[in-house]
């Protein structure tokens, strides 16, 4: 695949979580290719101007071209600075993602969309860019995952279930703790084919893909607050929350039954900390939610359930 791509370079970023655990995986591709690895710090702290900077000073060391290829090897906060940083060196290089996460596998890794943080605002600035080749998620990796990262990967899956597929949140429900082995490649084989299908719609994010931000207007809203305050929470955990407070608006203005509502609620709340979506919350989101990209004529974008697994998107609310 790289030789038909006439790629002579190639740059493994990957991250401080990863690094030691799997490296040997792409010492073959010295044999064949100039090779080089740049570690960076774990985390979400990371996708910033000066981190991004940093990728980009390192390709052009290494004399990188278009025909080179930046492998992606790690987590959401890899696929998406990585992907934004090749996406735009010399107006792009090639790019192979290779999730590690079960947010990556289900989520980060697939559709295109890279981006940094900018002024404490979630994904402010980016491109969407499909990867050149995805490599197929492999549940061996999720037993090196931190609770946290499972959570976080979770999180995803249960958005994924809440506006497609009641069969897989009913099989979610019946998730009593959360572990590795836990987490069917099933479920993982139908988020992955599931958000490929949607993406084919709509590659550029202009209607139909919308339905995969249910949660995400909060989630993102909520990731930024705390990313400021010096709290930071994993990418999933804010959905999670972000879909509680969702659902509630979705009994209001889109018809969701109270019976689902907390059986969402209940769901989530197995395996998540939910705030009450108190005034002063809302207050302190304010500013977050009405930065969202996906606003319009000063109200804030939100996709909301007509019931479990029936999304309905764009739905412009003025809740200040």
């Amino acid at each position: 695949m790289l030789n038909q791509w006439g790629t002579r370079r190639v740059m493994v970023l990957t991250d401080t979580n990863v690094a030691g655990l799997y490296s040997q995986h792409f010492e073959a591709l010295s044999s064949a290719f100039e090779c080089r690895t740049l570690v960076i710090s774990a985390g979400e702290e990371s996708k910033n101007m000066e981190q991004l900077a940093r990728i980009w000073e390192r390709m052009l060391d290494f004399g990188m071209d278009k025909s080179d290829t930046l492998i992606l090897f790690g987590g959401g906060t890899i696929c998406d600075l990585g992907g934004f940083a090749a996406a735009t060196f010399k107006r792009g290089v090639h790019v192979v993602n290779c999730p590690t996460t079960l947010l990556a596998m289900i989520d980060a890794a697939v559709g295109g969309k890279t981006s940094i943080n900018f002024e404490h605002i979630k994904n402010c600035i980016g491109v969407v860019r499909q990867p050149d080749y995805i490599l197929p998620a492999n549940p061996a990796f999720l037993h090196t995952l931190a609770d946290s990262e499972l959570r976080s990967g979770l999180g995803e899956m249960i958005k994924y279930a809440l506006i497609a597929s009641p069969e897989l949140f009913e099989q979610l429900c019946g998730m009593k703790t959360l572990a590795a082995e836990a987490i069917q490649p099933e479920w993982i084989e139908w988020c992955v084919a599931y958000k490929q299908k949607v993406v084919a719609l709509d590659p550029e994010d202009h209607k139909e893909r919308h339905i995969l931000n249910f949660g995400h207007t909060f989630g993102h809203a909520l990731e930024s607050y705390y990313l400021e305050i010096d709290q930071p929470v994993t990418h999933g955990e804010a959905v999670a929350i972000g879909m509680v407070y969702e659902s509630q608006l979705s009994m209001q203005y889109a018809g969701l039954s109270e019976i689902q509502f907390y059986r969402i609620k209940d769901l989530i709340c197995r395996f998540y900390d939910v705030p009450e979506m108190s005034e002063d919350l809302m207050k302190q989101l304010k500013p977050y939610l009405l930065q969202d990209k996906k606003n319009s004529g000063g109200e804030i974008n939100f996709t909301l359930l007509r019931e479990i697994g029936n999304a309905t998107i764009n739905n412009f609310i003025q809740i200040f």
